[in-house]
């Protein structure tokens, strides 16, 4: 996509107010993250993802053509602090994790571990997002302005809710498409539907944050607690952060579960 965005200045234009993150090279492009870090020795995983992570990726055929990814993006925004990630899924997994750490990376915003940020292995771990997409098709509910007043809450909205009618790399989902196709898309009054519902959350929370009941900000910074091992629940850990592949890619890991014991040194 920020090879896509170079040539609209118009956008880049757009975005010099905003934080800018990072969502992998290539995404539902197979091999994915826990596809080619799916490999039984945790150093080639994590030397596969350096490189991956670096690289352009071909759409078509998942192999690496040239130079891209994070560096890419780095050069099309060269006044942004670009050190945050989430994983495609919030399928994360650990040896690609550690990599993008040795890239520069400081804010994971994927993983099932702790409720507030917490600090571990160089990376500062926020709570998971919450997909919230009844947010574009009702006002804000009683229960939503409960989670959002009692905690620390990111709300994840994918853009592509607005104007298309299935997920976008849907076509990925049974292998590398021969050819890059579009999704049906929402038709007008639907995308009109969606971004009115979108304005008045927005301008609801606007009011809520006016009041004082929420704080909204993008600030991010190391966390000063560190990450107490012992107390995840590393197989409810490793089940959510699986659950993308499986239900969507109907895939099967063989060794992502070790990588996990050896990240949080259990038995290690």
């Amino acid at each position: 996509m920020s090879e896509k965005l170079s040539n609209y200045p118009n956008i880049l234009d757009l975005l010099k107010f905003h934080e800018i993150g990072y969502h992998s090279s290539s995404h539902s492009v197979r091999p994915t993250i826990f596809e080619y870090t799916d490999v039984k020795k945790y150093e080639e995983a994590y030397k596969t993802s350096l490189q991956r992570e670096k690289a352009h990726i071909n759409p078509l055929t998942g192999e690496v053509e040239g130079k891209g990814g994070i560096d890419f993006l780095r050069r099309l925004f060269p006044k942004k602090r670009i050190v945050s990630f989430r994983a495609p899924g919030l399928c994360w997994s650990p040896p690609h994790l550690e990599a993008l750490v040795k890239l520069g990376f400081k804010f994971d915003f994927s993983a099932y571990i702790s409720a507030g940020p917490v600090y571990y292995k160089g990376i500062t771990f926020y709570p998971p997002l919450h997909f919230y997409r009844p947010l574009l098709k009702r006002v804000i509910s009683i229960g939503f302005l409960h989670q959002i007043c009692n905690k620390l809450t990111i709300i994840d909205i994918h853009p592509n809710a607005f104007v298309n009618k299935i997920p976008w790399d849907s076509i990925y989902y049974g292998g590398n498409p021969k050819n890059l196709s579009e999704v049906p898309p929402k038709n007008r009054e639907e995308v009109k539907f969606f971004f009115r519902r979108f304005t008045l959350a927005l301008k609801q929370s606007k009011v809520l944050q006016r009041i004082g009941l929420i704080e909204v900000t993008p600030h991010l910074s190391k966390s000063e607690m560190n990450l107490a091992t012992e107390k995840i629940d590393l197989g409810e850990c490793y089940k959510k952060s699986m659950g993308w592949p499986t239900r969507f890619f109907h895939y099967k890991p063989n060794f992502l579960y070790s990588h996990f014991l050896k990240y949080f040194n259990y038995g290690y």
